[in-house]
């Protein structure tokens, strides 16, 4: 069972469908869904409550971090499973994205798993696969944070994600998590939908390219 984060900031015109992929998959997967509006100004809330009627696996909760790492670490304290993934608003996941990665995570008896992306850039109108391969040895390649899977306690011992990163908090919690002796695992499927639009949270190159740039000589040297 496992406890699904879901985030939205002003992405309340997504959250539907990025709720109903989750609830295509098998239930018995799904501890719950706990829903994290972060400071929106659109109709996040009326939606999510909508859907919160519709079925007891959602939680929601409105807080006013205006932060991604706060929201998350928020929702995965909140959580009751000890398997957490970490769903974006905007994003959504195929109906066997649960059960195919959380078998896999049993069958290998791993702490931390992630698989390829499905890109679904709507400014080119084009999709196409990102094969994120084996990274585990490599310092500057990382999984999208979101489209994981990862056991709580993975969380916990690194002490969640870095607060005071705006950018770059899933890339910081990789090499933190990487220097401790989890089993990490690959999965060579695309079970995982990215949108990439105009109002994506990390659309500033520059800001991302720097902060990954702190975030390397933090942890490295």
């Amino acid at each position: 069972m496992i406890s699904i984060i879901v985030i939205c900031h002003n992405y309340g015109r997504f959250l539907k469908k990025c709720v109903k992929s989750i609830l295509l998959n098998e239930k018995k997967y799904i501890k719950e869904i706990l829903i994290i509006d972060d400071s929106s100004k659109d109709d996040t809330k009326e939606i999510a409550l909508d859907l919160k009627k519709k079925t007891q696996l959602i939680k929601y909760f409105r807080k006013n971090f205006n932060s991604l790492s706060k929201s998350t670490n928020f929702g995965i304290k909140k959580s009751k499973s000890k398997w957490v993934t970490k769903i974006d608003a905007d994003d959504y996941i195929s109906k066997s994205f649960l059960k195919v990665f959380y078998d896999e995570l049993s069958k290998k008896k791993l702490d931390f798993i992630y698989g390829n992306i499905i890109m679904n850039d709507k400014l080119r109108k084009k999709k196409r696969i990102i094969n994120q391969g084996n990274l585990k040895s490599k310092i500057f390649k990382y999984p999208m944070g979101s489209g994981t899977i990862f056991n709580k306690s993975v969380w916990s011992s690194v002490g969640g994600f870095d607060e005071k990163l705006y950018y770059q908090d899933d890339y910081d919690f990789w090499l933190r998590i990487n220097k401790k002796k989890f089993n990490i695992g690959y999965f060579n499927k695309a079970l995982y939908c990215y949108q990439k639009h105009s109002e994506n949270m990390s659309n500033s190159l520059f800001k991302k390219n720097l902060t990954k740039m702190y975030v390397f000589f933090k942890n490295i040297i």
